[in-house]
């Protein structure tokens, strides 16, 4: 079957309520949206969740498709006082399939393990842009006596051609209804960085602009407008952002998913939007 649910998710630190408590309305509003995405992926209930983080393995010029055993990571609060623990298995032979059919399409491609060819050792670190949405998919599976579905981690490299990445999301979309796997994706956003002239990017008035037109790109069901954007103007605005989105704009040009949520928030020097598409 096609891909049937997907998602735009944040990685804020502070939405681990666990280690960040009590904070304030804004975040509660991002934290109330995730619970709910959480809710309706267990409801489209994936034999696999394939999530694209901008924060692991930074390989120029390449899409990495991690292929380890596990993915295993630790986030622990600003005062080292508390911490979450996540480890999960992968899909190692779907994320191999996906590596060979992209090598076939002679996309800049690379399967990356780590540590041990298999094993309980063969355990590729968890990023925070990892860690942190699939903290909230793992909550509702735990609640639920249910393992979380294997996973399958991408690494989009910010040097690719943009419809490279457009393609990528097409692609996934047909592996998964020929081999009749059922997939979610998961594309790991933060945006605009520039919003604050104390955060550590400074500030341009261009990560406004660019969370807006995001969000309104989102509710009209019109995502390829993305590609009308000015590199320029996304270098102004750093966002985290963009490359994850473009996959996903591969899979809605495939299938009949529609904006179902959108939420926007921003509490920090950077923008946070949980979105999903159904």
């Amino acid at each position: 079957m096609t891909i049937n649910y997907t998602a735009i998710l944040p990685h804020g630190f502070n939405l681990i309520e666990n280690i960040y408590p009590n904070q304030g309305e804004k975040w509660q509003n991002l934290i109330e949206a995730m619970n709910t995405v959480a809710s309706e992926v267990y409801s489209a209930d994936p034999e696999v969740i394939i999530i694209a983080s901008p924060h692991n393995l930074r390989i120029d010029g390449q899409i990495g498709i991690i292929t380890s055993e596990w993915l295993e990571g630790t986030w622990w609060n600003d005062e080292k006082t508390d911490k979450v623990h996540l480890k999960h298995r992968c899909d190692r032979e779907y994320a191999q399939l996906i590596y060979e059919r992209l090598k076939k399409e002679n996309m800049p491609v690379v399967a990356v393990n780590y540590g041990a060819a298999g094993g309980e050792y063969s355990a590729m670190k968890m990023d925070w842009g990892t860690l942190i949405p699939l903290w909230y998919i793992n909550k509702i599976y735990s609640a639920e006596n249910r393992e979380i579905p294997p996973v399958i981690l991408i690494t989009p490299s910010r040097e690719i051609p943009w419809k490279n990445l457009v393609n990528l999301g097409s692609i996934l979309n047909g592996l998964s209804l020929n081999n009749g796997k059922k997939v979610v994706y998961i594309a790991s956003c933060d945006h605009g960085h520039a919003h604050d002239p104390d955060g550590p990017y400074g500030y341009h008035p261009a990560s406004k602009v660019f969370d807006e037109q995001i969000c309104e790109m989102i509710k009209n069901n019109n995502l390829s407008k993305l590609m009308e954007l000015s590199e320029e103007f996304i270098d102004h605005a750093k966002p985290d952002s963009f490359w994850q989105m473009l996959i996903l704009l591969g899979i809605l040009n495939v299938t009949e998913l529609k904006n179902d949520l959108c939420v926007y928030e921003c509490p920090e020097y950077y923008g946070m939007i949980v979105a999903s598409f159904k």
